[in-house]
């Protein structure tokens, strides 16, 4: 049984994920104009053996903006990539600098560079995806607009032209190890783009499978070590299909394994860093770990929260697992050395 504790922030959390000493980083937020329930960004010390997290440095926002909602941690600078709408003012008139850099360090966390990566003016629109290579020298976003943005780091000029998939929401992206593609899903949709030309080279547009009930992708993952030329997705099924999840190889595209994960709908998804598991929340509110190998499930924590789980993160050396949940709490799960069989 993994051992694990709750900390209550305060406000609805929509971002995880560690700095390199392992601190935590949350984010989140009530959103725009919404009274009483700030946006903030904040950063904590992790005390497994006193169960606690300590504030070491907070950063409260604009509340006439939106709350961060997605996250990516620079792999090699102490800097954050946020996407956080504009007002809806500056939406409306085509101003939305929704692409947020922050520099932080034990003191401060500041704001460095705004980018605009949407182009829609419908302020339901979003940023919801946001990845740093891994080598730090490319940022890709996705919106809610279809848009998909490469950008250079640290000056966010354009690496390619703005890719925009008309009628499709963006859902997920991700870098291939050497940083040549990226991986990006909608629902309906894999594409593997060239990240020198722009170019897709490979669509893959049936999530079904060789079964005739609707399926829709979910996430896309590139695996990490030993699994570096690997491409996870994960499909969510209706209500009579179980979700599941591919592997693919990232050379030939073509597929490897299939397996079921669980029962219910895939909410959040994370790779750990030594590329070994891969960890889900369901809309059942149960965390899974997964073995990246095999597919299959070495752990389960039934209920987590009590709300939508909105974002999961493995720290640095994958022996912890943190949730964040709008119910304004964040679980911090102990990863075992071991599972039993």
């Amino acid at each position: 049984m993994a051992t694990s504790f709750t900390h209550k922030v305060g406000t609805p959390i929509y971002c995880v994920g560690f700095t390199d000493d392992n601190n935590l980083i949350l984010a989140g937020g009530g959103g725009a104009g919404r009274s009483g329930v700030k946006n903030k960004i904040s950063i904590f010390k992790i005390d497994g053996q006193n169960k606690t997290l300590t504030p070491i440095v907070e950063k409260e926002l604009s509340r006439d903006e939106d709350a961060p909602m997605s996250m990516a941690i620079h792999p090699k600078e102490q800097a954050l990539a946020f996407g956080i709408n504009s007002s809806e003012n500056k939406i409306k008139a085509g101003e939305n600098e929704n692409c947020r850099i922050f520099q932080y360090s034990s003191e401060m966390i500041e704001s460095v560079h705004n980018k605009k990566t949407l182009t829609s003016v419908n302020p339901d629109d979003y940023q919801k995806v946001v990845r740093f290579s891994r080598d730090g020298t490319l940022l890709a976003t996705g919106g809610t607009d279809g848009v998909i943005a490469l950008l250079k780091y640290p000056g966010l000029t354009p690496a390619i032209p703005m890719t925009q998939f008309k009628g499709h929401e963006i859902l997920d992206i991700d870098f291939s190890s050497d940083g040549a593609h990226i991986a990006a899903v909608s629902s309906q949709n894999l594409w593997i783009i060239s990240t020198e030309k722009g170019a897709v080279v490979e669509a893959i547009t049936n999530p079904v499978l060789n079964q005739k009930k609707a399926c829709q992708f979910r996430f896309c993952r590139f695996g990490r070590g030993a699994f570096n030329n690997v491409l996870y997705t994960i499909v969510n099924g209706t209500a009579s299909q179980k979700p599941f999840v591919c592997m693919w190889d990232a050379t030939n595209w073509t597929r490897l394994r299939t397996l079921t994960v669980g029962s219910k709908p895939i909410m959040t998804c994370a790779v750990s860093p030594d590329g070994k598991l891969i960890a889900f929340s369901s809309s059942d509110l149960s965390v899974r770990i997964c073995s990246s190998k095999t597919l299959k499930v070495l752990m389960t924590v039934p209920k987590v929260h009590v709300f939508v789980i909105t974002s999961l993160a493995f720290n640095s050396d994958s022996t912890l697992l943190v949730t964040g949940s709008i119910d304004t709490t964040s679980t911090v799960i102990t990863v075992p050395k071991t599972f039993p069989k």
